[in-house]
């Protein structure tokens, strides 16, 4: 392990459940199996792993891409995806299902799968087939954003010394790209000269923090930038987001007729938390035990 590089950096999993119905079966997963699969897969090189549950979806929030079930948080110390951690005891459970209740694969793609001939059958113990699946985007359905980060913040575009006795925030934290043909550059024009200035000016947008994914990790899964802002409240959150932003021109790639103009879920991902999780898992996860 000495010559492993010592790379501090963290990561951003946007969960979204594609139906309500699916709720039940994702959590029961992630907590029961996923939670101590995990950890006992990274514990020695992360220092943090944590679930911030999303608030609930506010008004226009799908045309946002709003990922309904969760942000998921690592604090890495050396890249998860070097070749050399690839040798696995054990393997991570990852039922195919779980893809579909996340909105990454059809139920068509399932059954696919699950019964179909050939490489792509899977049975549901099967977990490297639902992990490779992870990494596709399939007609139909939505890619997995996994995003990875510099450890720290890159950007104070806003708020700087508001500490946690300034009241509650409701934070909104998104990954963003472009559409193909739309160079990093004419990208970046936009959004740092017509959209970043109107939260900027917004009183009800308290802080702005910005960073630049590091696609040389996994490929940055289409993503070009991850932002956080806070709020005051969900009404703040759309009096900005929705309303405000009324005043920006649709642009000629526009994938969408209203802002922010991007295909949700694909080229915009992201969810409003707290500041707070209890699922805060190298610290505080015990175990899945049901309520008596």
């Amino acid at each position: 392990m000495a010559d492993f590089k010592f790379e501090p950096m963290r990561s951003f999993i946007y969960v979204n459940v594609a139906k309500e119905d699916y709720r039940p079966l994702l959590q029961r997963w992630l907590y029961k199996t996923h939670v101590p699969d995990s950890i006992s897969q990274f514990e020695p090189y992360v220092t943090k792993y944590a679930f911030y549950p999303s608030y609930p979806c506010p008004p226009d929030g799908d045309r946002f891409g709003y990922a309904k079930m969760q942000l998921t948080e690592h604090h890495w110390l050396v890249s998860d995806l070097d070749p050399r951690l690839g040798i696995k005891a054990i393997a991570e459970t990852f039922p195919p299902e779980v893809l579909l209740w996340q909105g990454n694969i059809t139920p068509e793609i399932l059954e696919m799968m699950k019964n179909g001939p050939g490489p792509e059958a899977a049975s549901e113990e099967d977990g490297d087939i639902g992990n490779e699946a992870r990494s596709t985007n399939v007609e139909g359905a939505n890619p997995f954003i996994f995003c990875f980060c510099p450890m720290w913040w890159e950007d104070d575009i806003k708020g700087a010394g508001r500490n946690i006795e300034d009241g509650a925030n409701y934070r909104w934290n998104f990954a963003i790209g472009y559409p193909e043909g739309v160079s990093t550059e004419e990208g970046d024009k936009w959004l740092f000269e017509e959209v970043i200035p109107i939260f900027e000016k917004a009183p009800e947008c308290t802080r702005i923090l910005h960073s630049k994914v590091k696609k040389e990790i996994n490929g940055g899964t289409g993503m070009e930038h991850v932002f956080e802002m806070f709020f005051e409240n969900q009404s703040a959150w759309h009096k900005v987001a929705v309303e405000d932003t009324k005043a920006i021109a649709k642009p000629a790639w526009a994938q969408q007729d209203e802002f922010p103009f991007l295909k949700p879920y694909h080229k915009i991902i992201g969810c409003c938390v707290s500041d707070f999780t209890m699922s805060n898992n190298l610290a505080n996860y015990r175990g899945y035990m049901p309520r008596r």
